[in-house]
């Protein structure tokens, strides 16, 4: 072995380690990467945005035209790619629907979020 690599194992093997502690479970931290992942996406953000700002529901065909970052041509996502953000979201949770007829409306989980803030704020 070097004298780095003794150095190395000395401070690793230190009782400084037995202070570190996980405040965030497993489940927890799958959790809260799932909503990152989610949320990691200007569009999903700015659908977010909108959600947000309003206590009704909204459709999907709403929200086409309105989110997303235009193409080459100043043209924003469609209603089938906005409905696949829309989907990204409500599997991470922070996102819900409910459908009345053939319409599909969405909302916040506020709930969802509620967790998600507890977790961030814990890691402050």
């Amino acid at each position: 072995m070097t004298e780095q690599q003794l150095s190395d194992d000395s401070v690793c093997s230190s009782s400084r380690l037995h202070a570190i502690r996980l405040r965030l479970s497993v489940h927890e931290s799958k959790r809260l990467a799932d909503v990152f992942k989610a949320l990691a996406d200007p569009t999903r953000l700015q659908i977010m945005d909108v959600l947000s700002q309003h206590q009704g529901r909204i459709s999907a065909c709403e929200l086409a035209g309105v989110v997303g970052i235009p193409n080459k041509d100043g043209q924003r996502p469609r209603q089938p790619t906005i409905s696949h953000h829309l989907q990204v979201l409500k599997r991470a949770g922070l996102i819900c629907c409910e459908k009345e007829q053939q319409w599909i409306y969405y909302f916040v989980c506020s709930d969802q979020l509620a967790y998600v803030r507890a977790l961030l704020e814990m890691l402050r």
